[in-house]
């Protein structure tokens, strides 16, 4: 549009109504005008090249920022049926917290943290309709009986007399909810006509004493499908199938596997710096632990296979200051690995720890213990 009043403006100037304007006049002015048509031509595609570049780049920028923005969080939640979600960061250190509706408790957790592996705490919040005091599972009539003109009414172990010789069943899913003294349940607390009756999750039965849940060992009771070659490895909750791989071959260095768990060094070629400088072997060890275990607490143990130095020295390797673990000394031969904090699940840490032989001469060799927690969502 601007192009084409521009245009128009030189037209009318250099052909505006002139008689004495001669044809080789006219010829010079058509020829001004076409140089103005091609350079205001170019002027509008180099404005058009330079704003698609603007945009390309604005669209980068915007997908760089939604990719940074995505950084550090946690999946998105959703707010149960019946219920709300008050919280909308996902951001890592961010809570959000669920309220369900009239007539509804809440089975789970209140309040969630996005924690540091990018994992919500607690458990999926859900809402369930609450027993209703008029339901007539829940009420029956109490037993009455006349002495001396006097009646005197008695209920059934878990219910209370009410007005009118009516029985109401005692919720005591409700009554000891949220009692720090008291907790029927370990996880959840089902109300039933005069009892309770408390459920375990996925993975877990109750024990004898019907308020604790007892892991299933999934791997002893052929519950647990791993394929071949695969190793079961029961975890609290659950269980994972395992298949340990030696290092690959490198700088003249090769691994054999002389166990389901444990790799070890061949032979090094004569003058095979990099070889005798590799581990002596590399072990792959798996271990369960629950939510918030208690700390300080020996998660490992390690030995040397044979000691022929003065002594070892243990140091983590890989995963240094992984979430509370350390390692420490506990003699000449044994190093443990000690959890210092407390970890919350579910969530999987690897680090690698190092045991070096050591003489009075120097250094001898190093074995690479490789441990791998899995930490279960639950407490027990």
């Amino acid at each position: 549009m601007v192009k084409a009043v521009l245009l128009l403006c030189v037209a009318l100037h250099l052909l505006g109504p002139s008689a004495s304007q001669t044809c080789s006049e006219q010829r010079e002015a058509l020829r001004t005008l076409r140089q103005v048509q091609k350079l205001l031509t170019d002027h509008e595609a180099s404005y058009l090249r330079g704003m698609r570049t603007l945009s390309r780049r604005l669209n980068q920028l915007r997908t760089h920022l939604q990719k940074e923005d995505g950084k550090d969080n946690c999946p998105p939640l959703k707010p149960p049926r019946h219920g709300r979600m008050l919280g909308r960061k996902l951001n890592v250190g961010h809570e959000v917290h669920f309220l369900c509706d009239l007539g509804f408790h809440l089975l789970g957790s209140e309040t969630r943290t996005c924690l540091d592996n990018q994992t919500w705490s607690g458990q999926a919040a859900s809402c369930t309709e609450s027993p209703s005091t008029t339901n007539t599972t829940l009420l029956r009539p109490a037993k009455c009986s006349s002495f001396h003109g006097t009646q005197h009414c008695t209920c059934d172990d878990g219910y209370v007399i009410q007005t009118g010789g009516v029985c109401q069943d005692i919720d005591e899913c409700s009554l000891f909810h949220g009692s720090a003294l008291v907790k029927i349940c370990v996880h959840e607390c089902v109300n039933t006509p005069g009892s309770y009756q408390c459920v375990c999750p996925q993975g877990y039965l109750l024990d004898s004493s019907q308020n604790r849940c007892q892991d299933i060992d999934e791997c002893v009771s052929e519950q647990s499908a791993c394929a071949g070659g695969q190793t079961c490895v029961n975890l609290y909750g659950g269980f994972t199938c395992v298949r340990p791989e030696c290092p690959k071959p490198k700088h003249n260095t090769t691994y054999m596997k002389t166990s389901a768990y444990q790799c070890e060094r061949t032979p090094c070629h004569v003058g095979s710096a990099a070889c005798l400088e590799a581990p002596h072997s590399v072990s792959f060890h798996y271990i369960g632990v629950q939510s918030q275990l208690p700390v300080p607490r020996v998660l490992f143990t390690m030995t040397a296979p044979r000691s022929p130095g003065d002594g070892q020295r243990f140091t983590i390797t890989r995963g240094k200051g992984q979430r509370g673990l350390e390692v420490r000394q506990a003699g000449r031969h044994r190093g443990e690995l000690i959890l210092t904090k407390q970890l919350t699940g579910p969530a999987e840490i690897q680090v690698d720890v190092e045991m070096a032989e050591m003489s009075g001469q120097g250094f001898l060799g190093r074995h690479i213990f490789t441990v791998t927690l899995f930490v279960s969502q639950y407490p027990f």
